[in-house]
Formats: C-alpha cells, structure tokens, sequence
C-alpha cells in the first residue's frame, strides 16, 4: 500500500461521519487521484448515484485535475451534479493535499436535491396563488439543466458523456468537420481532462472519425 493511500485511509472515518449527520440523501465519496480510472476509494451512501468502489473519477474531477484548480482553492462548494437516472444534486468538493501541498485525493459530498426542488416548486406556486396540487415533477426525478458535473460508473461511461457533451456543442456533423473544427474539438476535450483516462485518445478518434496517431498530432499542435 502506497502512502498517499495510507494518508486517504485517514479521511474514511470522516466521510461516514459527515454521511450520518446529514442522512441517507447525502453521498461521500473520497477519490484517489493517481488512479483516475479507478478513483473511489471509499464511498457512503452510494446507492444514491449508483456508483461504488472502483469506479472512475468525474467529468469535473478531472477538468480540475488538469486546470490545477486546486492549487489556489481549497475546496469548492454548493455546485450542481447530476446523476444517470436524472437526479440533481447539490455537490461539494475537498481537496485532500499532502505535507508537501500536492493534491493526493478528494472528499466529495453529493446531496440529493431531487425531491426538495419539485417540493421548493410546489410551495411556490402555493404563495403565488396557483395550483395546491403538487406538481407532477414531484413524482419523478428533475435534470438539472446547469448540471456542473456528473456522477457516473466506469470509465468507459465518463468518457462516453464527456465527449458527447462536448460534439454536441456543434450543429455540423463529424463526417463534414474540418480539420481545424476536429483540433478545436480535441483542444476542448483535453481541457476538460479527456485524455487523462486510458481510453481517451481511442474513443476521442472513433468519434471524431480520425485516426489515434491523428488525434495525438493534434495534441502536439496544441502545446
């Protein structure tokens, strides 16, 4: 075992601490940045966005890895998630760093708002004067338009939604892209942490319909 782990292992006990204060609704996770593709090392109340040990960081993880956010923060807070099946959260983000002040790990905290939205919606719409049936939205989970991450499995998922995300920005097919529209696409993706994932060079060049020595070449055009 590693030190950086032995010095995560420290903050497990913490996160069960923060998850039995706050309930059943509320997620902590603590990653383990090294390992990108397996980066929860320990989670509490997981059922809420499906996800368990061995599963792979974020979308906003890694866009935070590679903008080193974390060299002048040492948290963020209060931000929007969204999960697979449409729930919204209200997140939280720590930044677990060494003695030496290198970042080792996060602590993440994922409130499910989901419920308390559609409710907020319905109490309001009491005040205003409009309907006191409760809206239909309460029976079933709101997707958060603003979402600022989401919270998903394996890898493979990530990489899936960060790279549709970002071709969907665009309203010209792949197959009718030009070159310099592809290298502005892969300049994106890796500024969103694309290509800190194994499996990022690969499914970046399938979906752009490229080559991956292409896709390589792009990213040394963009240093």
């Amino acid at each position: 075992m590693n030190d950086n782990r032995q010095f995560l292992e420290k903050f497990f006990p913490i996160a069960s601490f923060i998850a039995a204060i706050i309930g059943p609704k509320c997620e902590v996770v603590v990653h383990d940045v090294s390992d990108p593709e397996r980066s929860i090392i320990f989670i509490e109340n997981g059922h809420i966005s499906g996800r368990k040990v061995g599963d792979a960081s974020t979308d906003l993880v890694l866009k935070l890895l590679k903008a080193e956010a974390y060299r002048e923060e040492q948290f963020i807070a209060n931000y929007k998630a969204s999960g697979k099946m449409g729930q919204s959260f209200r997140s939280s983000t720590f930044f677990i760093k060494n003695d030496d002040n290198e970042l080792v790990g996060l602590m993440c905290l994922n409130i499910d708002i989901t419920h308390m939205e559609a409710a907020a919606e319905w109490i309001q719409h009491i005040l205003q004067g409009g309907s006191p049936l409760p809206p239909a939205s309460i029976e079933a989970p709101l997707e958060d338009k603003q979402s600022k991450e989401y919270l998903q499995g394996n890898a493979d998922d990530l990489l899936t939604h960060m790279i549709a995300s970002v071709i969907s920005k665009i309203n010209i097919p792949v197959d009718r892209l030009s070159s310099q529209e592809k290298i502005e696409l892969v300049r994106e993706l890796n500024e969103q942490g694309v290509f800190l994932l194994k499996g990022g060079v690969s499914q970046v060049a399938a979906a752009l319909a490229i080559s991956e020595p292409t896709v390589y070449r792009y990213l040394q055009k963009l240093k």
